[in-house]
């Protein structure tokens, strides 16, 4: 695992934020460590919305600014911890990292008692490498675009992996191309190495010339995948934080449509290029 987003020991100086459920935070976590429920929730491109994003990102780097580094874990260097350095690093920190360790930490532990709930920003602040739907409407016939939801979801069956509800629209981005984000594991659930990355990327259909926008449901998934392709140098790259939780509900083309639960297909919508493009 030897990416330069991970830091595989724990500081005493440590700025140290705890991705996993609120109820293991309670229970038992790092000592000293603190929790934000916002990283869990879906943001869209409006301006309230994106005021809810960035405004508790800069809230933690500005209360982290006596520290030399902010670490994050979760259950298992997942998808949360991901995004949560992803937005840091994207507002500016570049000295946020995942934890390369899988829970139970051996390290002192205690009841988490600082839940913390940022209030959204006066306005919203840069994130560099985020987009939003205005720049997918604007960019759609010229982008790179990677679906790092699960097969299922990116063929229009599923909504979302998790509590899918009925009559919510399935489907996927046009032209995307499939990278399921649990690839990007090994069978231990630890992120691949770096090496085993690079024999993928050679056999993959990637363009690094192109603009890459990297999607998923809820803008979570995709973050990992962002560092990965960052790290390999290749600075076009941007996550799409509205995800399908957004694009579904506008009038943009979309591919592979359905309706959960329902026999009857949505209305086609027109593909860009003709291409319905998979792995």
């Amino acid at each position: 695992m030897n990416w330069n987003f991970i830091a595989k020991e724990i500081r005493e100086d440590d700025f140290i934020i705890d991705c996993r459920s609120l109820a293991s935070y309670e229970e038992a976590t790092l000592s000293g460590a603190f929790y934000y429920s916002f990283i869990k929730k879906a943001f869209g491109s409006d301006i309230e919305s994106a005021k809810k994003l960035s405004g508790p990102i800069y809230s933690i780097v500005e209360k982290a600014e006596e520290s030399p580094r902010i670490l994050v874990f979760d259950e298992g260097m997942g998808m949360y911890a991901a995004r949560m350095v992803y937005l840091l690093r994207a507002a500016g920190y570049p000295y946020a990292y995942i934890l390369g360790h899988r829970w139970p930490i051996d390290s002192k532990l205690s009841p988490g008692s600082a839940k913390i709930e940022p209030p959204a920003g006066e306005k919203p602040q840069p994130l560099e490498g985020v987009v939003d739907k205005a720049f997918m409407e604007k960019n759609l016939t010229r982008l790179q675009i990677f679906d790092t939801r699960t097969r299922e979801e990116y063929e229009g069956k599923l909504p979302r992996l998790v509590s899918p509800e009925e009559g919510t629209l399935c489907g996927r981005l046009p032209g995307a191309f499939l990278w399921d984000w649990r690839s990007l594991y090994d069978s231990n659930g630890n992120i691949v190495d770096k090496s085993f990355f690079r024999k993928r990327m050679a056999g993959f259909p990637f363009m690094p010339e192109r603009p890459t926008v990297i999607y998923d449901y809820n803008g979570a998934r995709s973050c990992l995948l962002a560092m990965m392709l960052k790290e390999f140098g290749y600075q076009e790259v941007y996550t799409y934080q509205g995800s399908w939780f957004e694009y579904r509900k506008s009038n943009l083309p979309k591919q592979a449509t359905t309706l959960y639960g329902s026999r009857q297909s949505a209305p086609a919508a027109p593909r860009v290029g003709g291409l319905d493009r998979k792995k």
